[in-house]
């Protein structure tokens, strides 16, 4: 297998000092000096380069032929009958997560020099960027679940920190608080699958664990309860609805830290999603379920998102709203497409976060023509073509939608995509404009549908392929989707003026604020720290504040766009 290369370990061995280089960057004290924090800031940026480029000495490695599992040691693990491999999984996913995460960190700590250049904190700041990055970079290329289950715990750990680094700020302390609930309790439902996972498989190690699910005969009662408990980690993890109310608030932490977590750590349950899933495709009710949890927060994010008149917020649920639809793309066993999507949107929000300060200078150059609302005739034709495009590319890629109704989702999504482009085309006068948009409709469609296939043939092996036949309960939800992603469509465009005036601005009165449901987890977060944030819980008129958005950012409800 190793023909012509004589060192198979290089590839482990460039990953294992990524996460090692960050770590020990942050573990020198510091002070709040102007020159303690050059050097501190110095020391990081240089640790993340570093981190960078061996990641990329990896993929040069493992291209050549270096794909040998990297192993350092065994912990026992007293009164139980595994143990913990200090392990790391030298495979396509693995270099592709840890190119993707290590070029996203040389970007933020870039990028943290100028935003925090002054600030008497900034050595502290590093610091603990260092141990964020190095923490997570450990869970990115961990080989074992209990491996990644520590990593989580400890990022989870260095970015409360992170979060709370304006220690004034009440509203920055309670949405750590409110964070720390929720990935406590990812965190548990993790230890319980490590355990349940060692039990039944009789190794944490990823490989093993799918060997086991690849053998005859059903899968032990211990499996398909970790698999429950993977997947009510990814949805603690990925802030899906109802838990996202963190995920908004999270924004009075310091930018790059923003950045940091819609960009990267946010991405942790899809991860341990995309290592586990040979086992989760043996528990088709626990993945229906996560992609029935996935289809309600794309639907209400997405609506949520158009009522938001702050740049920064209106990231925060597009993010949301893209962790829905990355987990609904999991939930149906698209696991290539899901890696696909988690790489674009992790580049995409990186750049949107650390650009958000020029958001308004560009959306003041949009032409008028495309802030039109479309007939209902012209959103119609939209739809139809986008059906169109998405279905013949799927069909010349050799894939029949009709037959496949996982395919028959996929093109449904696609479709509603590509008719906003198409939407938005049609609103201008030119028709050169329209045969343009139409251009990149196409473009688009084809380039996406590409990229799947492209995936699936380079990850192969590297994760679950969905089962041929995953019951009745999938075959109907994916009406469910399809209908589901054509109301979306529809409300967002001619819905919105079809809808009475009095329907439009009570749905914009509760959409503007989430629906409600942060405010009873922010109740319940004040019984534990209304002290220490030193802050009363706020008693407000929540729709009366919204009613004077509306009236005060009318052009906003009128010029909303779609998901991001």
């Amino acid at each position: 297998m190793y023909t012509g290369f004589s060192i198979p370990w290089l590839t482990g061995a460039a990953l294992a000092v990524m996460p090692l280089g960050l770590l020990l960057a942050a573990l020198p004290r510091v002070q709040a000096t102007r020159h303690s924090a050059l050097i501190a800031r110095h020391r990081v940026r240089w640790a993340a380069l570093f981190a960078l480029g061996a990641a990329l000495l990896a993929d040069g490695a493992f291209f050549l032929g270096a794909r040998a599992d990297l192993s350092l040691a065994r912990l026992p693990l007293p009164g139980l009958d595994f143990d913990l491999p200090l392990s790391i999984a030298v495979n396509g996913l693995t270099l592709a997560l840890a190119t993707l995460v290590a070029f996203v960190i040389v970007m933020i700590a870039q990028y943290s020099v100028q935003y925090l250049d002054g600030d008497p904190q900034q050595a502290r700041f590093g610091r603990l960027l260092g141990f964020t990055a190095g923490f997570f970079l450990l869970v990115v290329i961990a080989g074992n679940l209990g491996l990644f289950t520590l990593g989580i715990i400890a990022t989870g750990f260095s970015l409360h920190k992170l979060l709370k680094f304006y220690g004034d700020r009440p509203k920055a302390i309670m949405a750590a608080h409110k964070k720390s609930i929720f990935s406590r309790t990812a965190d548990l439902c993790l230890l319980g699958a490590t355990v349940l996972v060692g039990q039944g498989a009789g190794s944490l190690q990823f490989d093993a664990l799918r060997e086991v699910t690849q053998r005859a005969g059903g899968l032990p009662t211990s499996l398909q309860m970790a698999a429950w408990l993977i997947v009510a980690a990814v949805i603690l993890k990925s802030a899906l609805f109802p838990f996202q109310g963190w995920l908004i608030q999270v924004m009075e932490a310091p930018t790059p830290v923003s950045a940091l977590m819609h960009a990267g750590v946010v991405y942790s349950g899809a991860i341990v999603a995309l290592r586990t899933s040979p086992l989760l495709v043996q528990v088709p009710d626990a993945l229906l379920f996560l992609a029935a949890a996935g289809l309600l927060t794309v639907v209400i994010a997405s609506l949520v998102m158009t009522t938001q008149t702050a740049v920064k917020t209106m990231l925060a649920w597009s993010t949301v709203a893209q962790l829905g639809f990355m987990s609904l793309e999991l939930g149906l066993g698209l696991f290539p497409l899901a890696l696909l999507h988690l790489v674009g949107h992790s580049l995409y929000k990186a750049h949107a976060f650390l650009s958000s300060g020029s958001v308004t200078d560009q959306l003041r150059q949009v032409p008028p023509g495309g802030k039109k609302i479309p007939a209902l005739g012209t959103w119609m034709l939209a739809v139809t073509m986008g059906v169109i495009i998405s279905g013949g590319g799927a069909w010349l890629l050799g894939n029949n939608p009709l037959i496949d109704r996982v395919w028959l989702a996929l093109v449904v999504i696609v479709a509603m995509a590509l008719s906003q482009l198409l939407v938005k085309g049609f609103s201008f006068d030119a028709w050169a404009d329209r045969l343009t948009a139409l251009a990149i409709a196409v473009a688009m469609g084809g380039i996406y549908l590409l990229l799947h296939s492209l995936f699936v043939w380079a990850f192969v092996g590297d994760v679950a392929a969905p089962l041929a036949d995953a019951g009745a309960g999938q075959g109907l939800f994916v009406y469910f989707i399809a209908g589901g992603f054509l109301f979306l469509s529809w409300l967002q465009g001619p819905g919105r003026v079809l809808l009475p005036q009095r329907v439009q601005l009570a749905l914009f009165t509760h959409l503007y604020n989430g629906l409600y449901v942060d405010y009873w987890v922010e109740q319940f977060s004040h019984r534990f720290w209304a002290e220490k944030v030193g802050v009363e819980l706020p008693r407000k008129n929540l729709a009366l504040e919204s009613m004077q958005s509306i009236a005060s950012n009318r052009e906003v409800l009128e010029n909303s766009g779609g998901v991001r």
